[in-house]
């Protein structure tokens, strides 16, 4: 044990460790750093945990914090994982702890991949409830550690986070591309634009590099793409093989891997549990059942159709979506570039990253929004239309949606198009993706 710990808490050598790319939830999350509570993050495989909890270490180690005073343990090692059947774990790795450094004072722990502990959630608690001198931070691969377990386990002792692959302010601020300035979030779509007009070329180059590398921090900025593919599918197949299958004991594990490669093939789809079970063989209730595994996975999001009665909503057919872009070029079976449907997925990516709570909208003949979100309580419609023309179907859509709703922005996402156009008393603001990419989205 006393090794492991060595091996793990590198910053107890002294030394200057690697950081990576400033994340953005950090500010979020330094915010609650002076509440007692537990800080819980959750977020997909591979999405970046492990270096916020780098970055969260590094800025107690600038405020003067004492090396000593910070343990780290990432429960992914093969160590940890050898000790699944261990019920007592926690217990004598945080005894060889104490006896290792004594600290004096409030103490930091930070577990990553606290899932894989056999009852963590029973150990955390007595470690919060006895000690007011230990401030615990847990990560996840799993929405259930936001949700059942926290909930059943750890009510109003936890402030919660969620975790993505990069957005695009960041990944555009940690690439090393001449000529690019630094790129800064803003609500203004026309001081962006204005912004970002001289560059907009190379800004489109890396934004549709990322409908097939995708924003894993770890494989976006690899040259060799064949590489970035054989990584990321084996990102997919982890999360499919280690942490749903055997979290949720299933047998038959063809039926749920061909159901991840078909969502993946037919990502921004509509769909109904019967036809996703007929593709794959299998009935309803289990097609039901996997799809709501890959959603606390996060490989896979669905979105329910906009309609203020529930019993009405939960008749109709939901959307799928991918977690990432290149996640999917890795992993679907289509041969095409289908950059209009990854464009859809990019705005879905955006859109998740500020709100669970997304919908979309359709009307016979065709008319659809793409994704309409809430702000202040009232709709905001968001369309995505990615080629060099935009079809009269999109700006009939959001006519179409007046019917229903009265929305406080209708936004069209294009690939180059910037202007306003006026519908039936509605404006539609056609905004393109590389000024999209950095703009707040409303809340």
């Amino acid at each position: 044990m006393r090794d492991i710990l060595l091996a793990h808490n590198y910053h107890w050598q002294g030394s200057a460790f690697e950081r990576g790319i400033k994340r953005s939830l950090l500010d979020r999350i330094m915010k609650a750093l002076e509440a007692p509570h537990i800080i819980a993050i959750t977020g997909a495989r591979r999405s970046g945990k492990s270096y916020i909890f780098r970055q969260l270490i590094g800025h107690l180690l600038d405020a003067k914090v004492p090396a000593g005073n910070i343990i780290q343990a990432n429960f992914e090692d093969p160590f940890f994982i050898s000790q699944r059947d261990n019920h007592s774990l926690l217990d004598q790795l945080f005894s060889e702890y104490l006896n290792l450094k004594n600290p004096t004072g409030m103490v930091y722990l930070f577990f990553d991949e606290i899932q894989n502990v056999p009852n963590w959630q029973f150990w955390i608690r007595t470690a919060y409830d006895s000690n007011k001198n230990i401030k615990l931070f847990i990560t996840g691969s799993n929405s259930e550690l936001l949700s059942t377990d926290l909930a059943s386990h750890l009510t109003g002792r936890v402030i919660a986070f969620e975790n993505f692959p990069l957005s695009f302010t960041e990944y555009f601020n940690g690439l090393d591309a001449a000529g690019l300035p630094e790129i800064k979030e803003s609500d203004n779509p026309e001081l962006l634009f204005e912004q970002l007009y001289p560059y907009k070329e190379k800004l489109l180059h890396y934004i549709e590099l990322s409908f097939e590398k995708g924003l894993f921090p770890e494989v976006t900025y690899l040259a060799d793409r064949e590489l970035v593919r054989e990584i990321l599918s084996q990102y997919f197949q982890n999360v499919v093989f280690r942490d749903i299958i055997p979290r949720f004991a299933i047998r038959n594990t063809k039926v749920i891997e061909q159901l991840a490669y078909y969502l993946s093939t037919n990502f921004t789809s509509m769909y109904s549990y019967r036809r996703l079970a007929d593709a794959v063989g299998t009935n309803e209730n289990t097609a039901k059942e996997y799809v709501s595994y890959f959603e606390k996975a996060y490989l896979f999001f669905s979105i329910d159709y906009y309609e203020y009665s529930l019993r009405k909503q939960f008749k109709r057919n939901r959307k799928i979506y991918a977690l990432d872009c290149g996640l999917r070029h890795a992993t679907a079976s289509s041969f095409s570039p289908d950059r209009g449907k990854n464009a859809e997925n990019t705005v879905f990516q955006m859109l998740r990253r500020t709100t669970a709570k997304i919908y979309y909208w359709y009307a016979e003949g065709g008319r659809e929004v793409d994704f309409v979100i809430k702000s202040q309580n009232q709709p905001v419609a968001i369309n995505v239309s990615y080629g060099e023309e935009i079809p009269e179907r999109e700006l009939e859509s959001f006519e179409a949606f007046l019917k229903v709703a009265t929305p406080q922005r209708s936004i069209l996402v294009t690939r180059n198009k910037f202007e306003k156009k006026t519908i039936s008393q509605n404006t539609v603001e056609l905004i393109p993706l590389w000024v999209f990419a950095f703009l707040k989205l409303p809340q």
